[in-house]
C-alpha cells in the first residue's frame, strides 16, 4: 500500500564565530525516490552564500559557506512529499544471500567506527542467531534494544560507540541506531545509518535511525519508537553517524542553538508500527 504524506520543515540553526572561517551544514531533505522536495530555501542572516554540494551516493546533499567574526544564523525552510510503501508483518521480507549483494550494498557489513559489529559477533549469534533471518529478527533486533537500552540524554556523549551503549545500557537515538547496526552487521545483514527529520516526536530536534536490506531495497527501522517512521524526512544515510553529521566547522566557530519545525500538512493520521516501511 502506497501512502502519500506532506510535510512542512524549517530549522534556524546557530552559531557563534570566534575567528572567521567556514561552516558545512547537513541539513537538506534528500531528493531520492520516495521522497520529492517541493519547494526549499537555504539562507544566512548574514547574506552569505552558500554552495550545494552533493554525495557521491546522490542521497546526501551539504551546503558550505565562509563565515565572519560574530553571530552566524542559517534557516532551512522545505516543503517535502513522501511516497511510503507499508507492507504488513504477513509478507515477510527475508535476508539476501550474501553473494549476490550490490557492491554498493556490500560495504555495510564491514564494522565502521561507532558499530564495532566485530565485537558484538558472539552476543548477537547467542542473542538472535536462532531466530527466523528476515524481517521478524530485525523486529526481535529492535524490541531488544527497546526494552533493554534505556532512552536517556546525557547518558553518552558524540564519541560513544554501539559497544559502549551496550555497556551503558543507555543512550540517545544515535546509539540505538548505531547498536542496531552493529548487531545486524555481526549477523551479517547489511545495515546503514539514516538522518532524519521526524514529525511527531516529543521534543523538536535531528532523529537518528537505522536501514536494514532485506529481500532487494533498504528499510526502515527504529528501536526509539519515538516517533511514526512514516513521518520521517530523509537527510542522509551513511555508516554511521560520522558520514552524517549536522554540523563541520573550522576551529572557531561553535554551536549555539537549533529550533526544528516539522509539521504535517496533508489531511491523515501517521501510524506507529513494527511493520517494515521502504521509501523508494
Amino acid at each position: 500500500m502506497n501512502d502519500y504524506h506532506r510535510f512542512s520543515i524549517q530549522a534556524v540553526l546557530r552559531y557563534h564565530v570566534w575567528t572567521p572561517g567556514w561552516l558545512l551544514l547537513n541539513v537538506a531533505a534528500s531528493r531520492c525516490a520516495g521522497q520529492q522536495v517541493t519547494n526549499e530555501n537555504v539562507s544566512s542572516r548574514e547574506g552569505g552564500g552558500l554552495v550545494e554540494q552533493t554525495a557521491p551516493d546522490g542521497l546526501t546533499r551539504f551546503h558550505a559557506m565562509n563565515v565572519a567574526e560574530g553571530e552566524c544564523e542559517v534557516t532551512y525552510r522545505a516543503e517535502v512529499v513522501r511516497s511510503v510503501s507499508d507492507f504488513a508483518d504477513s509478507w515477510e521480507p527475508r535476508e539476501a544471500s550474501l553473494v549476490e549483494l550490490p557492491p554498493a550494498v556490500a560495504r555495510y557489513l564491514y564494522p565502521s567506527r561507532y558499530c564495532e559489529s566485530d565485537k558484538l559477533v558472539r552476543f548477537a549469534a547467542k542473542e538472535f542467531g536462532a531466530l527466523c533471518p528476515g524481517h521478524s529478527r530485525v523486529v526481535a533486533i529492535c524490541n531488544w534494544i527497546h526494552e533493554q537500552i534505556d532512552y536517556q540524554p546525557g547518558a553518552t556523549n558524540e564519541h560513544s560507540s554501539a559497544a559502549d551503549c551496550l555497556v551503558f545500557r543507555a543512550g540517545v537515538c544515535r546509539d540505538f541506531a548505531h547498536l542496531g547496526i552493529a548487531f545486524c552487521r555481526a549477523l551479517g545483514i547489511p545495515a546503514r545509518y539514516g538522518s532524519s527529520y521526524a514529525h511527531g516526536l516529543p521534543y523538536p530536534d535531528f532523529h537518528a535511525f537505522f536501514e536494514v536490506w532485506l529481500g532487494d531495497r533498504w528499510w526502515y527501522y527504529d528501536a526509539t519508537r519515538l516517533a511514526p517512521q512514516a513521518g520521517f524526512i530523509l537527510i542522509g544515510t551513511g555508516h554511521d553517524a560520522a558520514d552524517n553529521s549536522v554540523a563541520t566547522m573550522s576551529q572557531g566557530v561553535q554551536f549555539v542553538s537549533a529550533d526544528l519545525r516539522v509539521e504535517k500538512v496533508s489531511p491523515g493520521n501517521l501510524d506507529y508500527t513494527t511493520s517494515p516501511i521502504a521509501f523508494d
